[in-house]
This record gives C-alpha cells, structure tokens and sequence, in this order.
C-alpha cells in the first residue's frame, strides 16, 4: 500500500470540482449565486450547445479589485464569512469559496471584473487549475465569466453527460428556479445567438410568476400569507384541479435560497390531503423567510439541502398557511375560476339526448335512494317557483350568493353528473363523489369526537378471513370500534361481529366490513393510526354513497347540495377526484361559433 501524503492542489480542485459541478446547469447555478451575491441587478447568460461549449455569466454587481480577483481562484477563498459565528447565520447564497477554483480546474475559464470605483478592470485566464494570464482591461462595472470546454480533461465525466437538449433543459429549470425566488434581479438566457428568456425586474411574486409560467396555468393560483413571530411565508399554490404525477413544479425557497426539504413537501401536502388524487403533487411557489442562525445551510455542496432549529414548528406554519389558503378558496364555491386546462370538453355525442328532466313532485323514484344520516340533515330548499322561473336570468343571477343549493338546477345528465345553471355558465357536479364527501366530513367528525353511533345487531354475525387478514384486523380493532364496528375474535381467522355503523344498516354491513378489512390490509401497514382511520373513513363513505347512474329526485337533489354547502372542503371527492366542473359561458359560446 503507497504511503499517506498530501495530493497536489490541482488534483484536490478536480476532486472539488465532482461534488461541486455535476453539469453545465450545476456552473450556471454557481456563476449566478455568485452575481446575486455580488448584488447584482442584471444577470445575463449565455450558453453555446448543452453548455460544455462556452457558458458566459454577465452581471452589473459590484465587481472585483485585481487583488481580489485573483485570490477568488483559491480554495476557500470568500468575502462572505470570516469567523464561526458568520459559519451559524449564513445570509448569502454561497459561503465555501469553492465555486471559481472548482470551475477553473475542469474546464478553460476566463474572468474580467471591475468595481464601480475602478478605471480600468481585471482579466485572468486559466486552463485546468493552471493561471494563464493576468492583464488589465477594459470592461463595465460587473463581473464577466467565460467556462469553455466544460470537463475537457476529464473525459469520463462528460461521457455521461446527457444530449444536448437534456443539459439545456436543465439549465433552464436551475435559472428558473434561480429567478423565482429573486423577482427584483432582471434574468436572461441566450441559446448561441438566440433569446430563449427574458424576464425584466419584477415588483412582486405574482409579476414574476406571470414572466415565467403561460397565464392559464397561475390565473387560479391561491395566494399564500402568513406570518407568526419571526417566521413569515408568501408565495401561490394550485387549487385542487390542478396537480402533476411528480413534484418539480413545487418551488421552496428559504430566505432566497431555492431547497429540496422533504419535511417542507409532506408540510405543504399534508394540507392537499384528500383534496388530490393519490401519488398527485400540487403546483406552486412558497418563500420562507426566518432569521439566519434557525437554518444551517452546510449541509452539502450544492446547498440545496438545509437543516432547521425547529422543524416542527417551521412545518406546521407551512402546512397551516397552505390549508388557510385552501380553505379561503373552499369558501367562493362554484364562483371560483378552475384553473384552464380542468375544464370539461365538449361531448362527442349530443347531450341533449343524456340530459334528464326533473321528476315532478309526487312521481316515485327507483331505489336506491340517498342513505339519510341525522348529521347531515339540513333544511331544504325548494326549487325556484313557475313564477320564479319566468324572471329574466340576470335578475336571478343578481340574488345568487355563492352556495350550491341557490343554484337554479337544470336536471341530472346521464344519471350521474347534477347540471345546474350559474350566471357564467354550467355547473356540473358528480353525484357520488359529492355525497361522498359529504359523508366523509360527518364521519371523520364524529370519529375525532369519539366513534360513529353503533347499532348492535340482534343475531350476531361471524366473517371469516385470511390469515393475513385476520392479524392485521386483530391489531386494528380500536380503529374499527371508531368506526362503529364491534368485533371479537373467534378462533384463528373468524371475528364475530356484535355491531355495525348504525348509517350502513340500509346497505350489507359484512361486505362493508370485508372491503375496508381488504383496503386496510392491502397497503396501509406502513401508516400512522390517524391516517389508517382517515383512509378506512374514505372507503366507507365510497362505499355507502349514492352512486354514478342512480336517478335522483328534485328534493334528493336540492338536499345533496345543501348538505355540500355545509361543509369546508368540497372541490374534490375523500380521494381527491374533482366534485364539481364549470363550463363557461365563453367556452360554450366558443364551441358554438359564437365569438
């Protein structure tokens, strides 16, 4: 075995170099951390190819002395801290001294710098770690960077550089997610000789947001607010409608500085739960602000990772800021704007022929009917009169608030979507994913409270089950007693069955029972009992709903709806799928030609 001995420099930089620049994007992230470090209000770059060609940063901070310039190409070389106590209240983006020497190593690195102050500025030229030159020059007040032949003497790291588009597209995201979280600075991006972005200085978020994202996709954003002592949150987040398989257009930014923190990301979808569908993430842009020393920022080279003092706290701001928010949207109702792109589409068929009429009072209507629940019952509120009905829509539309139940109901289409009339369009609610919700806000309440009423059954019942099943059932019986259930083991595999849910008498209590054991035991092992409680309440409230295809009468209808106005959250079904559409009336009149 060779002996221990200290590697030369430039090795130690290229070994630097690998932690630090990954790809083109990861120089591009450095070189522009550095200019908004440098209080710059105007950064500019340029990328040839994927960026291995020639990166070139261009920004108006305040620039270098020679002296300085010189020195910033060595290891740990920083004006940003001096002492331990700078090291625990981190203000700026970077802090190691190791971005410069890490670039000059791998690639043919140029650097032209002036201060304000100056009459003339710097030039340094390096290749591979080795300095080539230092000059005086000509150059505006700023800081120029040139990274050319990115990796070109280390071949092996750029075989696994992806194609050119790939590497380009990352770039982007990095500048992207560089210029939301620094809406004052103006961001441009070059492609050779081709403008790809231009984002001027911003007054706010939202102006930002409006730079970066097409306006269909943030006109419905939610505003987010909050303060609580020294911790405030800003930023905009998607309405339920609108979600992606995955969660890279979630930004989150702690005191500018764009992080992935997976504790923040269960904070912010803890406020979504039940409002998106499962394995859906929401869209959005949320900056934190807290003082410097509750965050540690030396937790990885790229700095992406931090650490809070109080994450607990600091999460369970985020997680009620974001269900305020929520819950401000909840309260428009059907007045809101979905988010583009959500909307309904035009039928291939026509419709007319799916639309049923409102049953006239006194006809019979096939069962099932909707299971009644003493919780739930409101009063109700006829359908608008003959002498109603013959006033000119604006002046009806003139005393609508924004509940369901004012809603002037048209019928039910296709046994299974409620149509009504709004004054900017039509309003179409899924039947079964409403009462759905409306039964799994009453149970989840009364199971917070305590357990569900229980009606003992008069000849008990027995259920046989797997073994599998009956262990996992056996360790979950307190969640099952909440839920109304009484169950006793009897033998290896059967449970006898002394009560049930007193709402599910109408329905078949044991097929209840076999489908929640059966949801339980296929893939919720691994969560907490609350979570455990909250998905069983979401199978027995879909179990025991109204379902797609039954046909409802005027009073189930205007019941329904007012049972949803009741509640606190009713854009979405338990599962997250969406409760209610709008269809404009532009988007009809579109569809028919008419603008």
């Amino acid at each position: 075995m060779a002996k221990i001995r200290v590697m030369p420099e430039q090795l130690a930089n290229k070994i630097a170099a690998g932690e630090v620049v990954e790809r083109p994007a990861s120089a591009v992230k450095e070189l522009v951390e550095n200019a908004m470090d440098a209080e710059a209000r105007q950064i500019s770059i340029e990328v040839h190819g994927s960026g291995c060609r020639t990166i070139r940063v261009v920004d108006n901070g305040m620039g270098m002395e020679e002296d300085e310039a010189i020195l910033s190409l060595e290891r740990h070389a920083t004006s940003k801290i001096t002492s331990d106590a700078d090291l625990a209240a981190i203000r700026t983006l970077g802090f190691r001294g190791e971005a410069l020497p890490s670039l000059a190593a791998v690639s043919k690195f140029e650097l032209k710098s002036r201060t304000r102050e100056s009459t003339a500025g710097t030039h340094i030229s390096v290749a591979a770690g080795v300095v080539k030159g230092v000059s005086e020059c000509g150059c505006p007040p700023g800081t120029q960077v040139w990274v050319r032949d990115l990796f070109f003497n280390q071949p092996a790291r750029r075989k696994f550089l992806k194609s050119e588009k790939t590497e380009f597209g990352h770039v982007v995201d990095t500048l992207t997610r560089l210029a939301l979280g620094r809406p004052e600075i103006h961001f441009s991006l070059r492609q050779k000789n081709r403008q790809i972005h231009d984002w001027p200085a911003a007054i706010n978020l939202q102006q930002r947001l409006a730079q970066i994202f097409p306006k269909r996709l943030t006109q419905s954003w939610l505003a987010v607010s909050h303060k609580q002592g020294v911790l405030s949150l800003v930023g905009f987040l998607s309405p339920p409608e609108l979600y992606r398989s995955n969660s890279r257009m979630l930004f989150l930014y702690v005191n500018g500085r764009p992080v992935w923190d997976r504790q923040l990301r269960i904070a912010l979808l803890e406020a979504y739960r039940t409002l998106l569908p499962k394995g859906k993430y929401p869209l959005g842009v949320l900056l934190l602000e807290l003082p410097a020393e509750q965050v540690d920022v030396n937790v990885h080279p790229t700095k992406a990772e931090v650490r809070f003092q109080d994450p607990r706290t600091l999460c369970k701001t985020v997680t009620n800021a974001a269900q305020a928010a929520l819950a401000t949207m909840e309260r428009q109702r059907w007045t809101r704007p979905l988010a583009a792109g959500s909307g309904l589409r035009a039928a291939e068929a026509p419709i007319q022929s799916e639309l049923v009429p409102l049953l006239p009072e006194g006809v019979a209507v096939s069962e099932p009917r909707i299971p009644t629940y003493d919780a739930l019952d409101f009063p109700q509120r006829g359908f608008p009169t003959d002498e109603e009905s013959r006033q000119p829509p604006e002046k009806l539309h003139q005393e609508l608030g924004t509940l369901f139940g004012e809603l002037n109901v048209i019928g039910q289409f296709h046994n299974t979507y409620i149509l009504c009339e709004a004054p900017d369009g039509l309003i179409l609610i899924d039947q079964h994913a409403a009462h759905e919700r409306v039964f799994f806000e009453a149970f989840h309440k009364e199971a917070i409270e305590g357990q569900l009423a229980s009606q003992i059954l008069m000849i008990t019942e027995t259920v046989e089950l797997t073994a599998e099943e009956a262990a996992w059932l056996e360790d979950s019986l307190p969640l099952f007693s909440r839920l109304g259930f009484r169950l006793e083991p009897f033998g290896s595999y059967t449970f006898v069955v002394r009560a049930v849910p007193a709402v599910v008498l109408r329905q078949e209590p044991l097929e209840l029972l076999l489908e929640l054991v059966a949801a339980g035991c296929k893939g919720v092992r691994s969560l907490g009992p609350e979570t455990l409680l909250e998905k069983l309440l979401q199978s027995m409230a879909c179990q025991i709903a109204i379902k797609a295809g039954q046909r409802l009468g005027r009073q189930e209808i205007a019941a329904l709806l007012q049972q949803l106005d009741g509640l606190d959250h009713c854009s979405t079904c338990p599962h997250g799928r969406p409760l209610w559409w709008k269809l404009t009336v532009g988007e009809v009149e579109r569809m028919c030609g008419r603008t």
